[in-house]
């Protein structure tokens, strides 16, 4: 737990600081100045879990009374304490033995932003189990059959199956994304596509994705409060989890690792082939104890007893340098309203970007970001150039140049301009509205050093092991640089 106790007592303190009627906003807004390693989706999760006639299947509520009542779409009122039926100060028996279904067999990395925090009980050592999807869409850019088929047979590589089976053995609806036929059903047959998202312009994979989320709504109706977990490569996730979000669903992924061999899941003669149980059962204990001993160095070097489950995001950032990982460690961020606060030395600096920042730069770039790391950079490393700047050190080249400076100054202030420009309505690239966004949105971290000796160097090792997505000097080309690239093109 991140506090002294579960997610489901907090939300008891916070009906009772709601105003008469309100909306999921202000329980964010609550939250967030209350309790504010309590991440976006847990706390969507439970409002929708504690409310009267909410999602009172999934087993983590199933022993809760509810909190809260709908009064309209999108708006609550509290429950009167004489009537909630529970007092959440006195102990209750724990659900975690309940087991649920899943899909165990993919990686989560060790504390990824946006998971769901442990839901009830008070023994510490209780195990935490993510919430039951009551949607499971799985993607995949593998391999394929060359003539029809059900969508469920039409893609051949491993993982996909393996998604696929797990979809099958758990309770709930699923569906095939495919990029040429949106939204598929299992057994639908459908021709094999004939290219895949990758290849796709992101116009269209943005409206690729309001067509799937306009189709699942169709068939399963309203998304509010459900539970959607995406099985895909990113190629699928980026608009797709924008447009589930707003359609009020709690959004998880489970990104599928394409397989290094072409053949993955094909016979000799190319048909596919079905994963043998046995290889399934070895593929998913070598997994999990590569995540375990994954987890081990993390929390080792962190000093963390925090695992979270990976919610809402898409890209994965891992390094096993302690400057690598405190930069990309959120809890240790600075809020950029508090610049003045950072340290006045030379060093390595990471913008982190909050959730709903990250939704912005989701939608804008039309490729997946997830909240956390997006941009690394340095300042005072030893070159000719630290001889004619007057500006050394990390906070007043946070404060002064990328929060307050002219944009061109800045690579990190013009990527933003870039990006958000028709988001923001910005006038001209100075536009105050640009400034307001990033205090409103972003937080820094450091790693300062005593002198500038070696430091570009370091910078450049840990934006290589990082790869934030917005960085774009002195790295290979990528998706996201050559979509940077072409945005600049068109503000210029």
């Amino acid at each position: 737990m991140k506090y002294d106790r579960p997610v489901w007592q907090i939300m008891h303190e916070c009906a009772d600081a709601m105003p008469t009627v309100f909306r999921y906003d202000d329980v964010r807004t609550w939250f967030a100045q209350e309790f504010p390693d309590v991440n976006e989706a847990t706390i969507r999760a439970h409002l929708i879990g504690l409310t009267e006639g909410g999602r009172a299947k999934h087993v983590q509520f199933a022993p809760r009374s509810p909190v809260f009542r709908r009064v309209a779409r999108g708006e609550y009122e509290a429950i009167p304490v004489a009537e909630r039926g529970e007092d959440p100060n006195v102990p209750v028996p724990s659900t975690s033995q309940i087991k649920m279904s899943g899909n165990g067999h993919h990686r989560v990395p060790a504390g990824s932003d946006g998971a769901f925090d442990q839901l009830d009980g008070d023994d510490e050592e209780q195990d935490e189990e993510p919430l039951v999807p009551d949607i499971i869409l799985i993607g995949s850019i593998g391999d394929r059959v060359n003539v029809p088929a059900p969508a469920k047979e039409v893609f051949r590589e491993v993982d996909f199956q393996l998604s696929r089976l797990d979809a099958e053995l758990s309770d709930s609806e699923w569906f095939v994304l495919s990029a040429e036929h949106g939204l598929v059903e299992p057994n639908e047959w459908i021709s094999p596509d004939s290219r895949t998202l990758a290849d796709m312009d992101p116009e269209y994979r943005s409206v690729w994705a309001s067509w799937v989320v306009a189709r699942l709504t169709s068939i399963v109706g309203s998304l509010d409060g459900m539970i959607v977990r995406v099985d895909a490569p990113n190629h699928f996730t980026g608009p797709l989890f924008t447009d589930l979000q707003d359609a009020g669903a709690v959004v998880s992924s489970g990104t599928i690792t394409m397989s290094t061999k072409p053949d993955a899941g094909a016979d000799e003669s190319g048909a596919f082939r079905r994963p043998d149980p046995a290889e399934i059962a070895a593929r998913r204990a070598t997994e999990r104890a590569t995540v375990q001993e994954v987890d081990t160095k993390v929390h080792t070097k962190v000093d963390t007893d925090d695992t979270d489950d990976e919610l809402a995001t898409v890209t994965e950032i891992e390094t096993a340098s302690p400057a690598g990982l405190h930069l990309a460690d959120s809890r240790q961020a600075v809020p950029a309203v508090e610049a003045e606060s950072l340290p006045q030395q030379p060093g390595i600096y990471g913008w982190i970007v909050d959730p709903i920042g990250a939704r912005v730069l989701n939608r804008c770039l039309r490729l997946p970001v997830a909240a956390g790391l997006v941009f690394v950079g340095q300042v005072g490393a030893s070159s000719w150039h630290s001889l004619v700047d007057p500006v050394l050190n990390i906070r007043d080249h946070v404060d002064r140049v990328q929060l307050h400076g002219r944009t061109r100054a800045s690579t990190f202030r013009m990527t933003l301009a870039t990006v958000l420009s028709q988001y923001l309505g910005l006038t001209s690239l100075d536009d105050p509205r640009l400034t307001e966004w990033m205090l409103m949105h972003l937080s820094v971290t450091t790693w300062p050093v005593d002198d500038g000796e070696g430091l570009r160097e370091l910078t450049q090792i840990l934006i290589s092991e990082l790869d934030p997505p917005l960085n774009v000097d002195h790295l290979p080309a990528s998706e996201y640089r050559d979509r940077l690239q072409e945005m600049r093109g068109a503000l210029a």
